[in-house]
C-alpha cells in the first residue's frame, strides 16, 4: 500500500518571508498498539498473542536496562537505539565546568537498518519500495493545504511533518 500525503502549509515564514507548502503524511486508521500487533505476529506463527505481548513487554524492559547503562540497542531488520542528551545553549568554557547541571533533555534515537551494496548505495529495510500518492488523487478534491496548526492533532507528530531535524542518517 503506498504512504499518502497530502500540502500543509507551514507557519513559519522562509527568509523572503513567504509561508511555504510541504507534503506531510497522512495517518490511516488507528494507532497500532502491542495488542494488535501481537495479533497480527500470532496469525504469522505460531505462538499466541499473549506469548507475543510478554515478549514484546519484556523486550522494552530489557532495551531500557540496557539504554541506561550506556549501550546501544540493536535490533536486527529494524534499527539501533541510542539514548542522547541535549544542553540547548547551556555550553562552557571549560571541559573541567561540564556538569549535569547543562542536560536540558534527554532523547531516544532511532536509526533504521541500512546495507550497503558494493557500489556503497544504501538500501533501508524498513522503507525499501515505498511509493507516495498524493491524497487528492484518491479523493478528487482539490489541493487545498491546511495550515500546520489547523486539524486533529496527530500524537505521533511533533508538529513539523514528523522530522524533528535530530535523526542523523549514517548512510547520507
Amino acid at each position: 500500500m503506498p504512504l499518502l500525503y497530502k500540502a500543509y502549509r507551514s507557519s513559519l515564514k522562509n527568509k523572503e518571508g513567504k509561508h511555504l507548502h510541504y507534503p506531510r503524511l497522512v495517518k490511516t486508521g488507528k494507532i497500532v498498539t502491542t495488542q494488535k500487533l501481537g495479533e497480527l505476529i500470532a496469525d504469522k506463527s505460531a505462538v499466541t498473542p499473549g506469548d507475543v505481548h510478554n515478549v514484546v513487554r519484556n523486550l522494552t524492559s530489557v532495551m531500557r536496562e540496557q539504554l541506561l547503562n550506556g549501550r546501544s540497542v540493536r535490533l536486527d531488520g529494524l534499527g539501533t537505539f541510542t539514548l542522547v542528551i541535549h544542553a540547548n545553549g547551556k555550553g562552557v568554557e571549560n571541559a573541567e565546568d561540564v556538569s549535569s547541571n547543562q542536560i536540558t533533555r534527554l532523547e531516544c534515537r532511532f536509526t533504521p537498518e541500512y546495507t550497503r551494496s558494493a557500489g556503497n548505495q544504501t538500501t533501508r529495510a524498513l522503507l525499501e519500495g515505498v511509493e507516495y500518492v498524493k491524497l487528492t488523487e484518491l479523493t478528487g478534491k482539490s489541493n487545498a493545504a491546511s495550515n500546520d496548526d489547523e486539524g486533529d492533532p496527530d500524537p505521533d507528530d511533533n508538529g513539523n511533518g514528523g522530522n524533528d531535524g535530530g535523526f542523523i542518517d549514517p548512510a547520507a
